[in-house]
């Protein structure tokens, strides 16, 4: 490579770099705004003032709100099923797995409060209201289930639970791991922490284990 073309090389990296930079600035920004003041009464003035540029500067991004909601939604999710996969794949037993489902997804949304509330209200929405929305959401959403009922399809092949509905399994800890992230969102009550992981585990392990004599 000649001097010259290192330096456009260069150049080109960093271009690239500072472009994401400030894609990431504008989806925090809008993380901010939205789990604010929700989807609705935002504007994307707000989100361009949050993040410290022009409106303008914004478009070259996003060409519309709604665009910038579901790039700062789905690069959240995409991120927390990529951990909640690595966590289950590191865990040996189908309750290691099944704690690090929990544990993952708890510390995850106790580190992004933004995230969890623009999460849980799409959530409401796509079930109470029943708008559409997009299917990358929905499918990961899907995806997280299908490894949990494998998961427990796998351990009652094996005996080391009784037999269940793996899918039906999987979506009671879908619920009850919801449930747990709804609480973090309220500013009264107990707040929710590991013992609380550690409290349903115990529960389902319980609901799950084999009978004695079987």
């Amino acid at each position: 490579m000649t001097g010259q073309s290192y330096i456009m090389a260069e150049s080109l990296t960093g271009r690239k770099k500072a472009t994401e930079q400030r894609r990431c600035s504008i989806l925090q920004a809008a993380r901010a705004v939205f789990a604010r003041q929700g989807y609705a009464d935002t504007v994307v003035e707000e989100i361009a003032t949050q993040a410290g540029i022009a409106k303008g500067t914004l478009y070259l991004y996003f060409p519309s709100k709604e665009q910038i909601y579901l790039a700062a939604l789905l690069e959240e999710a995409r991120q927390l099923d990529a951990d909640s996969r690595a966590a289950m794949r590191a865990a040996a037993t189908w309750r290691d797995k099944l704690g690090a489902y929990l544990r993952v997804r708890l510390q995850y949304f106790e580190a992004h409060q933004d995230f969890l509330r623009i999460y849980m209200t799409e959530f409401r929405g796509m079930c109470m209201q029943g708008k559409p929305f997009a299917a990358e959401f929905i499918h990961l959403m899907q995806e997280g289930e299908a490894q949990l009922a494998q998961m427990f399809a796998a351990a009652a092949a094996r005996g080391d639970i009784r037999p269940v509905d793996p899918e039906l399994a999987a979506l009671t800890v879908s619920d009850v791991t919801r449930g747990l992230m709804e609480r973090q969102l309220r500013n009264w009550g107990r707040p929710v922490g590991l013992d609380d992981a550690a409290f349903a585990l115990d529960l389902l392990w319980r609901a799950l284990a084999v009978a004695p004599g079987c």
